[in-house]
């Protein structure tokens, strides 16, 4: 990585972490941070994905969606792609997300992704429309739940996976 930057940690034991590691590994406010001792003594910072420990939890909404609408869903943390439901698993888990495809979701119930735009990094999205919920905690982005089409979604549909969207969200907290 080879990117080594000297700081000083503040009377509170506070360290601030760099603006451009910050960008680098997609660390913006409210992220969640795992520290921890290696084996070489060092203290080791790596970034937290809260959605990640309750994956069985979110396998089963993923699960729930594709079964009860026959949509294909995506779920992903803040970064890549976790759980893939009516779709191939080899060609979505752990596919990077477009950071800048999450901006376009602040303050909305969710988004809609139209005209084939790709919001997965090397993958070609082959749907016409895709929504995108926020799934938060503390109220800053933890994951994001997918829905694929390729003709728009019943207004009733989106407001199932709102529900369950908050549920996951719920979840989050504990």
């Amino acid at each position: 990585m080879g990117c080594g930057m000297v700081r000083k940690v503040d009377e509170l034991g506070r360290l601030v972490i760099p603006k451009e590691m910050r960008r680098v590994l997609n660390i913006k406010t409210g992220s969640s941070i795992e520290m921890f001792i290696n084996d070489e003594n060092q203290v080791v910072l790596k970034k937290f994905s809260e959605l990640s420990n309750i994956l069985y939890f979110a396998e089963t909404l993923g699960d729930v969606i594709f079964d009860t609408f026959n949509l294909p869903v995506l779920i992903s943390d803040e970064e890549q792609v976790l759980i893939c439901k009516g779709l191939s698993k080899k060609d979505f888990i752990n596919k990077k997300i477009k950071i800048n495809i999450t901006k376009n979701i602040k303050n909305k119930d969710y988004y809609l992704i139209e005209n084939n735009e790709e919001f997965l990094l090397e993958t070609k999205n082959q749907f016409k429309y895709v929504y995108m919920f926020a799934v938060l905690s503390e109220g800053f982005e933890s994951g994001y739940i997918f829905l694929l089409s390729n003709n728009y979604v019943e207004e009733s549909v989106i407001k199932n996976v709102l529900l369950l969207k908050k549920f996951l969200s719920n979840l989050l907290k504990f």
